[in-house]
């Protein structure tokens, strides 16, 4: 570089590419002012596999380079990086050889860099150390520095801090505690004995009271009161997202913060749903309750549309992927019950409506149709009311008697070819979500001893894991596969979501407990039984959450299940978080194909 103007031009093309745009520019312009240009032929190697790093690192400003792993016959080819991509940045997390050969695929120009000059910088910019980051290991917990914090984030107790908590003794009247809530506006008044909550009011125990006559109204307030649904209480360290999920598990419209948590410690604040408003865009709550009151087809269709948009917004970083899925599995579930009641469930038998495949591991956040399965006959009509309810490819439910269920899966577990269990997998997947549960129980106990008695069942599903593969890189705007197929569009549904769902099902199964489980859960569990592949189990579930975040909202963006995502659509950030993440679902498949772990289960 000979003149004054070459730093600040290599600057200009550094800034376009991570982790360099976060950088400013004087750091890179005194970066580049100590670089150097190489220019390589076609075949030519640039480093070779577990050979030391030298003192310089590259970054590719044209070309392309693939990456192969000679300790295979033949040499497997891992990757292939063009203009913009980082050569040797694994040094940066720790690696001292090089983890694969590097030959030219074209006549290729470097910019050369000394690491020493570099690792200042990966310390002084944040988001840069974690894209660098990403080149070791998959983490779905990235996310843009300086945004506001989001319910995930929010402890409650700062958003209810200036909102002294109404209350009055137990023994106070309740035209006392009436006037309370009338001249306050507040829409629940706890009843205190010192500083410990007893019980807890609200202003619809009163209209109730009212609407039954109102007897005596000098009686103590604390008549009014339910024994059977104790105040539902949270700890100061609750967050906002915590409070939502506890308010819709328990149907309640109020919680009550304590100063630990329990019902016998000191109170705090209550928080209704309105108090919860400002964290939010929208009012998840809200959007529940009006769900479970919605007069007809059409406006559970419209709360339905809003609900995926409150998503979408919301679905700002993989980290939020767990609440906002539990949140989304309760709207799914009070449509679902909402559409029984509005079509008409004239069925003399017990039904027990189930989910099943993504939306049984609590996994569908789109307007994607959940897969509903019935114990018992189903309504003619819920799939015609599905999509009337605003959702997208609904099937017809797959139904049958408890006895014809547990033929069902005797069938595939016993007769795994002639059944065809390959088409049935997202079966065992199976969770109840409305109706009797004990003939879940039934059932669930029937599968769990025919897979007892039938262990070899396991191992076919285990090898059947292997169908699926990722793809092998990002390269140029391209998906490539294995096979070398090049495509614009990234199949995340088969080729991610699949083999991870796939395996951490057979890691399932084989610790005795089939249905029901999010492919999270599943992956926790595996690390508790086989804790030797601790890292294993646990960079998928990171790259599970990754994954299912990107197709959430691809899908909640284009109105579509999300099976598919548009490569432009993915940053060359998310790019690599999820390049790292094929990595790990390899690294997966290998360990599950052998089926020698299934013995230590």
């Amino acid at each position: 570089m000979q003149t004054a103007a070459i730093p600040y031009r290599v600057a200009d093309f550094l800034k376009q590419h991570p982790p360099f745009q976060f950088m400013d520019e004087v750091d890179l312009v005194g970066l580049a002012a100590r670089g150097r240009v190489r220019f390589h032929d076609i075949g030519e190697y640039i480093c070779w596999q577990s050979a030391t790093y030298t003192p310089l690192f590259f970054v590719i400003q044209q070309g392309s380079v693939a990456f192969w792993d000679e300790s295979t016959d033949p040499a497997t080819l891992r990757d292939i990086l063009g203009s913009g991509d980082c050569i040797g940045i694994e040094r940066f997390n720790g690696a001292t050889v090089s983890p694969h050969s590097a030959r030219t695929t074209s006549e290729v120009v470097l910019y050369a860099f000394q690491a020493a000059d570099f690792a200042p910088l990966i310390e002084k910019y944040p988001e840069a150390a974690q894209y660098v980051a990403a080149h070791a290991t998959v983490t779905a917990g990235y996310a843009a520095p300086g945004e506001a914090l989001h319910p995930h984030q929010t402890f409650v107790a700062d958003v209810v801090r200036d909102r002294a908590p109404l209350h009055c003794p137990p023994s106070a009247s309740i035209q006392e505690a009436a006037t309370l809530l009338s001249q306050s506006g507040a829409q629940a008044l706890a009843l205190t004995e010192g500083s410990e909550l007893t019980a807890l009011i609200t202003a619809a125990d009163i209209l109730a009271w009212v609407a039954a006559g109102a007897p005596d109204p000098a009686q103590p307030v604390r008549n009014l009161a339910n024994p059977a649904a104790p105040p539902v209480t949270v700890s100061p360290g609750a967050l906002v997202s915590d409070c939502v999920l506890a308010m819709a598990e328990s149907g309640s419209s109020v919680v009550v913060l304590t100063s630990d948590g329990t019902a016998r410690s000191a109170l705090q604040a209550t928080v209704t749903a309105a108090s919860l408003a400002p964290a939010f865009g929208d009012h998840p709550v809200a959007i529940l309750r009006e769900i479970a009151t919605a007069p007809s087809l059409e406006a559970l269709r419209n709360l339905n549309l809003r609900c995926r948009a409150w998503l979408l917004r919301s679905l700002t970083d993989p980290a939020a992927l767990e609440w906002l899925a539990a949140w989304a599995d309760g709207v799914n579930r009070a449509i679902l019950a909402r559409l029984v009641q509005l079509i008409g469930n004239n069925e003399p038998t017990p039904q027990l409506f189930c989910f099943y495949g993504a939306a049984g591991r609590q996994e569908l956040l789109t307007a994607l149709a959940p897969r509903i399965a019935v114990i018992g006959d189903a309504p003619a009509s819920l799939e015609s009311a599905l999509a009337e309810a605003g959702f997208l490819s609904p099937e017809a439910p797959v139904a049958a008697t408890l006895d014809g269920w547990k033929e069902r899966f005797s069938g595939w577990i016993g007769r795994p070819i002639q059944t065809r269990v390959y088409a049935s997998r997202p079966l065992f997947d199976l969770r109840p979500v409305h109706g009797p549960a004990n003939l879940f129980a039934e059932l669930e106990a029937h599968v769990r001893a025919e897979l007892t008695a039938t262990p070899r069942f396991q191992h076919l599903l285990a090898n059947d894991c292997l169908s699926s593969l990722p793809p092998l890189t990002f390269f140029r705007d391209l998906v490539v596969e294995g096979t070398g197929e090049e495509t614009d569009v990234f199949r995340v549904e088969s080729s991610a979501l699949q083999p991870l769902a796939d395996v951490a099902r057979v890691l399932c199964l084989g610790a005795g407990s089939p249905l029901g489980a999010s492919t999270a859960q599943r992956f926790h569990r595996a690390r508790l039984l086989l804790p030797d592949q601790e890292a294993i189990f646990r960079e998928a579930a990171e790259s599970m959450r990754l994954v299912l975040f990107h197709q959430a909202r691809a899908g909640l963006r284009m109105n579509t299940g999300g099976a598919e995502i548009p490569l432009a659509l993915l940053s060359r950030h998310d790019r690599q978080m999820l390049k790292s993440g094929f990595r790990s679902i390899h690294s997966l498949l290998e360990f599950t194909a052998p089926c020698e772990w299934l013995e230590g289960l």
